[in-house]
């Protein structure tokens, strides 16, 4: 939520002001002639104009878009149902991360990084993000500490991996989606910042 304020003030009809000039409608003006058509699909599309609660700018992310809200493009409950599709389906690491982190700053700066991806993903643009999202958690829980949801133990799965030089737990956990917790779980590691090079990991992802 912290992300979609800065990216729209979680409003489903803004388009990026910076095309404005060049795409010459008003905020309102783009929605009605995406839904009627006078704005067309492939205009809607490949216009890379940043729209709506996520600012969805790529497009094969707009072309999803309008396939799951066609003719009612601006519609606040579309875009939540679409933000969730695609939060389940395409995000999915971030999904489980967002469902079991302990941190509202943890969760702003990787929904920052990895589903946003703004230009600018710097300390000041992590602070402003977190800020926000700091705002809605406190008015939604009353201030109380997030409690995370308890992590699975992991099941191995049969299979290894052999560590090279430069990878961090951190890194493996990222790139395979899993956790450094169930990683050092698994593999019995008790210093999960040493350097394991050319250790085989037994996997459970």
């Amino acid at each position: 939520m912290g992300n979609l304020k800065a990216e729209s003030g979680v409003k489903s009809v803004i388009y990026e002001n910076s095309k404005k000039s060049k795409i010459g409608f008003t905020d309102q003006e783009y929605v009605d002639k995406t839904n009627s058509g006078a704005y067309s699909e492939y205009n809607f599309v490949h216009d890379k104009a940043g729209f709506g609660l996520a600012q969805w700018t790529y497009y094969t992310r707009k072309q999803a878009l309008y396939t799951k809200c066609r003719g009612k493009i601006g519609d606040l409950r579309c875009q939540l149902d679409y933000l969730v599709l695609e939060l389940t389906n395409y995000y999915s690491s971030l999904n489980k991360f967002l469902k079991s982190s302990g941190s509202v700053r943890d969760c702003a700066v990787k929904v920052l990084k990895e589903f946003e991806k703004p230009a600018d993903q710097g300390t000041t643009v992590q602070n402003r993000r977190t800020s926000y999202a700091n705002e809605y958690y406190n008015g939604l829980s009353g201030g109380s500490t997030p409690t995370p949801t308890p992590e699975p133990t992991p099941t191995p799965s049969g299979k290894t991996y052999t560590v090279q030089r430069g990878d961090t737990l951190s890194g493996i956990a990222r790139k395979f989606g899993t956790t450094v917790s169930a990683i050092a779980q698994l593999n019995n590691i008790k210093d999960v910042n040493k350097s394991y090079y050319k250790l085989n990991l037994t996997r459970s992802w």
